[in-house]
């Protein structure tokens, strides 16, 4: 009887597989931490207490729970190094049906717009007694009346309040999980301080206009665009049919349309000035050419010299408004003192997954967390719906008071093309101003319409430029942001907001580069998915999955080929790292949670340009797979901030 080769191989390939299988379920469970791990951990590197602890503290908690051990201590010791903070409150989590603790409740710095959308205050705040004392007996036992009290006595409703603080740690440990947006008491809209200007016909004119009532805009619509008529023609459509409770004027600023298409929106604004259902509302219409090259900055600027509403809207031509009442709830939130830039949910084309839902300032920059999710969920904390202050907005659709934007100099212009939105905001934080978000309802926008991709070298040069500008301008804010919990996942990579602890465990990846003499036998092929997502200061951050195949099976090596010197390649074998989003999106892949990398390169590599790529080895039939990406890193010295020059890699 012969012997069953085809068989044995099959039963030896399986065997085979489920070691490698058994040994990655290892690694996978050596990169994941449990919450109760985690916490421990955070809370040990906290700071240790020290300072006057004489201070004279009420513990406020109206719903069921526990305070953590030591968070009577923890505070006085925050009070005390803290002396200008009258309320402060902390962190929470949920008790568990096993008897430890779950779910936790990771808050912002003061947010008025936050706290008037929903009391996030929670059960673990403290206040100084003196300012406790003036409460009135039933502010003393309804939390509602209690938080709103403390809340106007501290002046949490006034520009730059410092006497409102939150304390990163847990304090509280609640029996119900916490409420979201439109959950527990009814709105707090009702609680805020009368409002400093008004929109209504006789006030809404600039304070130096000129003109009859009847004539002046309250809102200034300003939209730098070129050659994208019919795109601006539907943003402009769209703007006259779902506005019609705030005068308003419109200006586009053109920096080089041709003649064809500088006649066709000259004839399209002159069209809805004259079209009798709009004449209720739209005050005036202008149109601004000005050739140059693209500047964002400065288009905005210009056509903010031009504007007379007491509130300019930045809008990009490829935002279509798909509901009425959209820009005058901007208005309406504008118009808070302490308010800064005010932008909303934009969705892309399809309706369904979002765009923008304010701007988060992580490890790496700003980012847009939520971003390409799908529209319509709440999302950790209610991030996907209600009203949220954020440190940054987008300037796709950026709304805000005249005084202000002057009070802070309008658009940074060397900043010509990325970031400048963020800058503004950054310096609107810088003031004391809160910028805000409102995602209750969207806009949608059909981004990259109106500029292109930013995926060729000069452009990706000049967008680090930009980056790297930001930060010089703004150093205190770098890797920093107050709106969101340090605790919360920083990973630029992965849009979902949580706990950091659910991305588990980063594990540090610094390696060197070798010279690969010889690739061997490879075949390239397109079910080798690789993603390179940052390439910048020697960080080389992406996934690479083997589609269709376990890979656990499969054992790969990062390839950097000098585009000038083919047969200059260099590899970098690196440790797999745990990505809970490849996991959660790929879900009809087998063992891909494992599939990323975050490598560290101990030294530049040298001057020149090159592309990267993957190689995967199946560890058992010893095919070997290749990739390229179209991702091109430099070798080349860059300058320093302060003018020097050091070896790194950038992406392209």
């Amino acid at each position: 009887m012969g012997i069953d080769t085809v068989g044995l191989k099959k039963n030896v390939r399986q065997h085979i597989e489920k070691l490698l299988d058994m040994d990655y379920r290892k690694r996978l469970r050596r990169c994941q931490i449990s919450y109760e791990d985690w916490i421990k951990e955070k809370e040990t590197q906290a700071e240790a207490p020290g300072g006057d602890k004489d201070v004279s503290l009420v513990l406020l908690s109206f719903g069921d729970g526990d305070w953590a051990m030591d968070a009577r201590t923890r505070m006085k010791d925050f009070f005390s190094k803290n002396p200008q903070v009258l309320v402060a409150y902390g962190d929470e989590d949920v008790s568990s049906e096993k008897g430890g603790y779950e779910n936790p409740w990771l808050k912002p710095c003061w947010s008025p717009d936050s706290y008037l959308c929903r009391d996030y205050l929670g059960n673990a705040v403290a206040v100084r007694k003196e300012l406790y004392d003036r409460l009135s007996e039933e502010e003393r036992t309804d939390e509602g009346s209690c938080h709103d009290g403390l809340v106007q006595m501290a002046g949490g409703f006034e520009k730059g309040c410092t006497a409102i603080a939150h304390v990163s740690g847990i304090f509280f440990h609640r029996t119900k999980a916490w409420p979201l947006p439109g959950e527990g008491r009814p709105g707090l809209e009702g609680k805020a301080p009368a409002k400093n200007v008004t929109v209504g016909e006789t006030d809404g004119r600039a304070e130096t206009g000129e003109g009859t009532d009847e004539e002046c805009a309250a809102v200034s619509v300003i939209i730098p665009s070129k050659d994208n008529v019919p795109v601006l023609v539907r943003c402009l459509d769209t703007l006259c049919q779902t506005v019609r409770g705030v005068p308003y004027e419109i200006i586009v600023v053109d920096n080089g349309s041709s003649r064809s298409a500088q006649e066709a929106v000259a004839d399209k604004l002159e069209q809805l000035k004259d079209n009798p259902a709009y004449q209720e509302c739209l005050r005036k219409v202008r149109y601004l050419y000005r050739p140059m090259v693209f500047n964002f900055s400065r288009m905005c600027n210009i056509g903010a010299q031009e504007a007379e509403g007491k509130f300019f809207l930045f809008l990009n031509d490829d935002i279509e408004a798909v509901e009425e009442g959209w820009l005058e709830e901007m208005t309406e939130m504008a118009q808070r003192p302490w308010v800064g830039a005010v932008g909303r949910k934009l969705l892309y084309p399809d309706g369904e997954r979002i765009q923008h839902a304010g701007v988060t300032n992580i490890t790496l920059g700003p980012a847009h967390k939520l971003q390409c999710l799908q529209n319509g969920r709440t999302y950790y904390d209610g991030r996907g719906m209600g009203v949220w202050d954020m440190l940054a907005v987008t300037g796709a659709c950026l709304l805000l008071r005249r005084e202000v934007f002057s009070e802070v100099g309008g658009f940074c212009e060397q900043l010509q093309v990325a970031f400048n939105d963020v800058d503004l905001c950054f310096n609107l934080y810088e003031q004391g101003y809160h910028n805000v978000v409102i995602n209750s309802s969207y806009l949608l926008h059909h981004e990259s319409l109106s500029r292109g991709s930013d995926e060729t070298e000069e452009k990706f040069r000049r967008f680090l430029g930009e980056y790297r500008l930001l930060f010089e301008r703004h150093p205190e804010l770098k890797s920093r942001d107050p709106y969101y919990h340090p605790w919360l996942n920083a990973d630029v990579l992965d849009p979902a907001i949580k706990p950091a602890f659910e991305e588990g465990i980063a594990v540090s990846d610094v390696r060197d580069y070798e010279v690969v003499e010889d690739l061997g036998s490879f075949r390239e092929d397109d079910c080798l998915l690789f993603r390179m997502e940052i390439a910048e200061s020697r960080r080389l951050y992406g996934y690479a999955v083997v589609l269709g195949s376990d890979n656990a099976c499969f054992a790969k090596r990062l390839l950097i080929q000098s585009k000038d010197r083919p047969g200059e390649i260099y590899g970098i074998y690196y440790t797999e790292q745990y990505r809970s989003d490849l996991e959660k999106n790929m879900e009809d892949q087998t063992n891909i949670a494992m599939c990323g990398f975050r490598v560290e390169l101990a030294r530049p590599l040298p001057p020149g340009k090159y592309r990267m790529g993957v190689l995967a080895r199946d560890k058992i039939s010893g095919t070997v797979l290749l990739s390229w990406s179209n991702y091109t890193i430099s070798g080349e010295k860059i300058p320093d901030a302060d003018g020097g020059e050091r070896g790194g890699c950038n992406g392209l």
